[in-house]
C-alpha cells in the first residue's frame, strides 16, 4: 500500500503515527482474532477517582482518513471535524451518568500555547502507555504498575475552572474494503497523574461521522471507568 507524501513535518508526523497505530491494531486482531479493547488504571484509582468531578476535554487528536481505490491515502478534515465534535458530545453524555460535569473549554490567545504545550507533553506520555499497553511479550515492563504522569497541571486546570483532564486520541480510516480504527482517552488528575486510560480499535471500524457509533466507541472506552459504587 502507498502512502500519500505529505508536504511538512506536522503532516509526516502525523502520518508516521498512523502506520505505527494500524500496525498495532493489525498485531492485536491477528493474536485474538477478535476487536481489541484494552483498559489500565493507575493503582490508586479507587482512592483517587472521586476527584474527577469536572474535567476539561482537551481538543481531541482524532484524524479521520480516507483510503483511495489507488492506495493513496487522503485526510479528511470535515470528517475529522464532525467525528470529533460525535466524540466530545458522547463523552459529555456518557459523563453526566458518572456525576461529572464536562467544564467547556475555551481557548483565548494565551490559553492556547499552555494548552499546546500541555499536548506535548502528552504525546511523549502517551507513547509510553502504548508500549506498556501493547507489549507482545509481556515483559517486565509491561507487567509493572501503569503509573504516567503529563507533571502538575492544577495551575492550568485552576484557569479553565476544572478538576482533571481527558485527551483523546486516534484515527477512524475509510475505504471502499471497509474501516480500521483505533482511538483511545486519558483521564488525568490535577496532578497530572494519569488514573484511567483505555484503548479500542477494530478491522471493522467505527464511522465516527455517525453520533450513534462514537456513542457506543466511547461507552467502550469509559467501561471501566466509573466514579460510583455498586
Amino acid at each position: 500500500m502507498r502512502i500519500q507524501r505529505l508536504g511538512n513535518k506536522k503532516n509526516q508526523t502525523m502520518k508516521n503515527r498512523w502506520v505505527s497505530c494500524l500496525l498495532l491494531i493489525s498485531l492485536s486482531v491477528a493474536v485474538s482474532g477478535c476487536a481489541l479493547s484494552e483498559q489500565r488504571a493507575h493503582p490508586e484509582f479507587e482512592a483517587r477517582v472521586h476527584t474527577v468531578a469536572q474535567p476539561v476535554l482537551i481538543p481531541p487528536d482524532v484524524s479521520m482518513l480516507e483510503l483511495l481505490p489507488s492506495g493513496l491515502i487522503r485526510q479528511r478534515d470535515d470528517w475529522s471535524a464532525a467525528g470529533c465534535r460525535n466524540l466530545q458530545n458522547a463523552i459529555l453524555n456518557h459523563l453526566k451518568d458518572q456525576k461529572c460535569t464536562l467544564k467547556p473549554l475555551i481557548i483565548d490567545s494565551h490559553m492556547a500555547q499552555e494548552i499546546a504545550e500541555i499536548q506535548a507533553l502528552y504525546r511523549l506520555v502517551h507513547k509510553s502507555m502504548q508500549q506498556q499497553t501493547f507489549n507482545a511479550h509481556q515483559d517486565s515492563h509491561a507487567r509493572r504498575p501503569f503509573e504516567y504522569s503529563v507533571g502538575s497541571i492544577n495551575a492550568l486546570l485552576n484557569k479553565l475552572g476544572a478538576d482533571s483532564m481527558i485527551f483523546v486520541s486516534g484515527y477512524d480510516r475509510v475505504s471502499n474494503a471497509g474501516r480500521k480504527a483505533l482511538i483511545d482517552i486519558a483521564i488525568a488528575d490535577a496532578s497530572g497523574t494519569i488514573l484511567y486510560y483505555s484503548v479500542k480499535g477494530s478491522i471493522q471500524g467505527s464511522d465516527l461521522r455517525d453520533p450513534a457509533s462514537a456513542n457506543i466507541m466511547v461507552q467502550g472506552l469509559l467501561s471501566g471507568f466509573s466514579r460510583i459504587k455498586g
